[in-house]
């Protein structure tokens, strides 16, 4: 049986971050940066990389002609993004805007499914697909009267024999003299009120 500290050894888990930031980064900042982190009891950090000056960094929406520094750091305590981008503001002096952190699962994963799903229009300006059976209970549907051979020559025998047609106010005998006006009311009959 093993004990509790192999456990607790066994489930040790670090916590590794992908981090760029627009603009560069100097030697300086860095140094604080990892200074700041060992607060999280940090593992390693790798050295930063830098890519050339863009017109328009990737992942950074907005920013025009900067290069983008790039790092990855592992940490044994967890670490919200909040706090982080808290931390690498206050150390690189680069607002929220030119720095990006994401977690290492989420980077590789996307590095892994890049490229894997052709990106599709949207379906609304794809016209639809042409099925012949569609087509076909369309028309059937428009038609009902084909679509059911003798539909209209349909009789059933009912149990106690047919009922008797059901009668309505036409069935009803009409006058011949008009409900307004042939008639003239009776009058009552004023008598004097002065007596």
């Amino acid at each position: 049986m093993k004990s509790f500290k192999q456990y607790l050894t066994e489930s040790s888990q670090t916590y590794s971050y992908k981090i760029k930031v627009a603009g560069g980064c100097d030697a300086e900042c860095v140094k604080h940066m990892e200074e700041q982190l060992g607060r999280y009891d940090i593992i390693k950090m790798t050295e930063p990389k830098t890519t050339p000056v863009m017109e328009d960094p990737l992942d950074f929406p907005g920013v025009k002609n900067m290069e983008v520094c790039m790092f990855e750091v592992e940490l044994n305590y967890p670490a919200s993004a909040d706090e982080l981008y808290a931390l690498i503001e206050e150390c690189s002096r680069k607002p929220k805007s030119q720095i990006k952190v994401i977690t290492k699962h989420f980077a590789d994963s996307w590095e892994n499914n890049e490229g894997s799903m052709p990106e599709e229009g949207p379906l609304l300006e794809k016209d639809y697909d042409t099925c012949p059976e569609a087509t076909a209970a369309n028309e059937a549907y428009a038609k009902p009267e084909e679509a059911i051979e003798n539909a209209g020559d349909a009789k059933f025998e009912v149990a106690g024999g047919s009922t008797p047609k059901a009668k309505t106010t036409n069935d009803l005998p009409q006058g011949d003299k008009s409900p307004v006006g042939s008639t003239e009311n009776k009058k009552p009959d004023v008598k004097s009120a002065a007596r």
